[in-house]
């Protein structure tokens, strides 16, 4: 009886917290992987605008990097 029912409502609260622990972890996942390609993506425009010339003032102030960041580029 009491065990039983004990027993059960700890497997769907712990069915519940994994579901929900899981979903969390896929949302911080993404977002997590939405900031690192942002990122990449700030460095390949830099690169490119190293290489072609642009005044390092001009790189930093359009994509945000640093100026260390776009001389080790």
């Amino acid at each position: 009886g009491w065990q039983e029912a004990i027993d059960s409502g700890m497997q769907q609260g712990m069915q519940k917290g994994l579901e929900e622990g899981m979903q969390k972890g896929l949302e911080e996942g993404r977002q997590e992987g939405i900031v690192t390609g942002v990122e990449l993506e700030k460095k390949n425009i830099a690169q490119s605008m190293k290489k072609k010339g642009f005044d390092i003032s001009l790189i930093m102030e359009l994509t945000g990097l640093t100026k260390e960041k776009i001389l080790s580029l």
